[in-house]
């Protein structure tokens, strides 16, 4: 993929999230929306593979913060919702021998749109896509010529989302199922034995943003957690499934994350711009 392609693709992604968000302004215009916002910690165990890097497997320990938020389209509109969700990741890995260690840092934004059908009288299973960004990168400690593998894509994912909510004597807890998998995108990758330097500063760029799919990159996404309300918040506690296989280039990676989760839920409303808060609300600075 040329420069003038993968501008025009991530202009694409851009427009198609901007637009979401304007969309649901628009419609929303007059009403407000309560939004359900989570954040989490999740620690536990990850394997990488980087054949630009190294021929070995590392394995070792990683954790992120994860906050996600889902809301209404609209007051008036109880089947489509809007996700939303920022992921920092951290993770260090260490050869067989533990005499190297890949250190690896991302960050990712997701955004996207579900359709909501309610098969059950307590169950809401959630269909539709997302659109992701994701930069960071690997950074080996042993290598002296090539230490550094970039981790720059996008992507578009088919999402679905299923949430169960069990009442008990006292409370109400809520059982979700996340899973997401992309099915087109564009990476960054250099070329087989071909180094930064070539690319960034001889500007070497052909072939080093090839468009992916199924072949080239499988990824799935799985998140798994329970809310347990109590009187002062609702915690929630979960588990973190993620695999990812990308083949470009004559270069693999391979990674493997399974976390255990922790964190709290609440909802919350906001008021932006020029619209009058209700009088049941009150305002602080007022």
């Amino acid at each position: 993929m040329n420069n003038v392609t993968f501008r025009r693709f991530l202009f694409f992604l851009f427009f198609s999230s901007v637009s979401l968000s304007l969309w649901a302004t628009e419609i929303d215009s007059l009403n407000y929306r309560l939004t359900n916002r989570a954040v989490s910690l999740s620690l536990g165990a990850k394997r990488e593979y980087d054949s630009y890097l190294s021929p070995l497997l590392y394995k070792g320990t990683g954790f992120s913060l994860m906050d996600e938020r889902v809301s209404f389209l609209s007051k008036k509109l109880n089947n489509l919702s809007k996700y939303t969700e920022f992921d920092f990741s951290a993770s260090v890995t260490d050869n067989p021998t533990n005499t190297a260690s890949f250190l690896s840092m991302s960050l990712r934004g997701f955004s996207g749109v579900h359709y909501h059908l309610r098969p059950l009288p307590r169950m809401s299973l959630l269909l539709g896509g997302l659109v992701n960004l994701e930069l960071g990168g690997r950074y080996q400690n042993r290598n002296q010529n090539n230490p550094y593998s970039l981790l720059l894509n996008a992507n578009l994912w088919a999402s679905v989302m299923c949430y169960y909510h069990i009442p008990l004597r006292t409370r109400t807890l809520t059982l979700r199922d996340h899973f997401s998998m992309p099915f087109v995108g564009v990476m960054f990758s250099p070329n087989y034995a071909q180094t930064y330097y070539e690319i960034f500063s001889e500007g070497h760029y052909d072939g080093t943003f090839p468009v992916t799919s199924f072949g080239s990159r499988f990824q799935w996404r799985n998140k798994l957690s329970l809310d347990f309300p109590i009187k002062i918040c609702t915690f929630r506690f979960g588990f973190v499934l993620e695999r990812s296989v990308t083949t470009v280039n004559d270069l693999e990676t391979r990674s493997m994350d399974v976390s255990g989760t922790v964190g709290f839920v609440y909802n919350f409303v906001t008021f932006k711009g020029k619209k009058k808060i209700p009088s049941e609300f009150r305002n602080p600075v007022e």
